[in-house]
């Protein structure tokens, strides 16, 4: 199997080298086992397409554990004894709430099957996704608005969410480009409507701490997305966030 060093005193294994048949790819990740514990090498990574889980068993019996799962890929890790620390293990889900005021100085709220009160549009951001980009498009499907991003207003973390990780949850400032409700998400969202802000916050059937969000920010300028000078090469950041002067 092929593979290189990285600057972390690291082995990654070329996952287009990995062998089909077991007993060919146990003799292998065993040579190259023995090659990283020579060579005092901390961690060797060792990702597994779908089509190739059956090599999952000897890959554990040889010391490899399971370090992060994607739809079409598993990666495993084996660390050296003297190795503490590993990067990269995912441990947040992110998510996005909109705070849509139109003109009558309304908020746009939706209700989801079973709830007893409104709540704030949005939803999961996917990975790789601009929050910006999520937000806008869980609006439209949960409420048929169409609309800009402005800029993120306060946030807020919780642990333990989903699958014992934490979530990062972004609310965010939308200027509202129609106002005619059409609710694409029939499956998920029971209701959307417009209401005044203050009805909202004093409906007790809304939830206190989202009665509390928007008391809080509707009238926030928060922070702007920034284009910044030489954000450029294999580096780049997706998102940057100022706070506006």
């Amino acid at each position: 199997m092929k593979f290189e060093l990285d600057k972390f005193n690291g082995v990654i294994v070329d996952p287009l080298s990995i062998p089909d048949c077991v007993d060919d790819f146990h003799k292998h990740l065993s040579e190259l086992t023995h090659f990283a514990v020579t060579e005092n090498k901390n961690l060797i990574w060792l990702t597994l397409p779908i089509c190739k889980s059956h090599l999952i068993t000897p890959a554990t019996e040889l010391g490899f554990v399971f370090h992060n799962c994607l739809e079409s890929e598993l990666t495993l890790i084996r660390k050296a004894p003297s190795t503490t620390f590993v990067p990269f293990i995912p441990t947040h889900t992110l998510g996005a709430g909109a705070i849509v005021c139109n003109q009558h100085q309304q908020i746009l709220v939706i209700k989801e099957h079973g709830m007893k009160g409104y709540k704030l549009p949005g939803g999961h951001i996917e990975l790789g996704e601009c929050i910006g980009s999520a937000i806008v498009r869980e609006v439209l499907e949960e409420t048929g608005i169409e609309a800009t991003f402005g800029s993120i207003v306060g946030f807020t973390t919780k642990h333990p969410f989903q699958f014992g990780k934490s979530n990062l949850y972004f609310v965010c400032r939308l200027t509202p480009l129609s106002e005619q409700i059409c609710i694409q998400d029939t499956n998920e969202i029971a209701d959307a409507k417009w209401i005044s802000i203050s009805e909202y916050i004093s409906d007790e059937k809304n939830a206190l701490f989202n009665r509390q969000m928007v008391a809080s920010l509707t009238q926030s300028s928060g922070l702007a997305l920034m284009q910044l000078d030489g954000n450029d090469g294999p580096h780049k950041k997706q998102e940057t966030f100022f706070a506006q002067a």
